[in-house]
């Protein structure tokens, strides 16, 4: 069963906006309970509300989902990737140039990646570095943790982003070692995929610098 929250969630992506009024009708709970949950949902970056004016008696609140809200409710991401990615190695099997247009795209989403968080990347050293580029990638969820070992820095996720696209085409994957690379300037190896069954996606350093273009 649903929690009173979610409900509330539900009734507003249904119905676009509802007062405190209308929500307590449908909740069949107090007001100032559904005053509460709102609140709780507001400061969370859910629900937002617009001051409505009468001609007679005190303003009342309106509320609806913010964007954010929409987006976690959006699923359809994944299938849509998956199936773009389908198209393209059709495409690519059409023309005769097997996995050239799919490496083509994915490497320039890797660039363009690199591009928009260089400015982000600082730090003398590859350590220095790595925390910084973890910061700055963990918003993208590409990079969660990094960890000093015996054989060098390893750059880890705990949940990959990218599930059913890395499952319909190891190009992702290699899109993201690319960006992760270009940041660093520094050579990048994966070894380690969630989708391959291991409990982390895992990316060692290397340390001899590469040039970037």
């Amino acid at each position: 069963m649903k929690g009173t929250r979610e409900q509330a969630l539900d009734l507003l992506r249904q119905r676009g906006e509802l007062t405190v009024a209308e929500l307590t009708a449908l909740l069949g709970i107090a007001q100032p309970a559904v005053r509460r949950h709102l609140d709780i949902l507001n400061a969370e970056g859910l629900v937002e509300f617009r001051s409505v004016r009468q001609h007679t008696g005190r303003p009342y609140f309106v509320y609806t989902l913010t964007e954010r809200a929409r987006e976690q409710a959006s699923t359809g991401y994944s299938r849509l990737v998956e199936r773009l990615l389908a198209e393209l190695r059709a495409l690519d099997d059409d023309s005769g140039a097997a996995g050239r247009l799919t490496e083509t795209l994915l490497a320039r989403m890797s660039e363009h990646l690199a591009d928009e968080h260089r400015a982000s990347i600082s730090g003398e050293t590859i350590e220095e570095r790595a925390a910084s580029l973890v910061a700055t990638l963990a918003r993208e969820g590409i990079l969660d943790d990094f960890e000093v070992r015996e054989d060098g820095v390893h750059l880890i996720n705990s949940c990959c982003p990218y599930r059913r696209a890395a499952l319909a085409s190891e190009e992702v994957c290699r899109s993201e070692q690319r960006a992760i690379s270009l940041l660093l300037e520094t050579p990048v190896e994966q070894i380690g995929r969630i989708v391959d069954g291991r409990t982390c996606c895992e990316y060692l350093v290397g340390a001899v610098p590469v040039p970037v273009a």
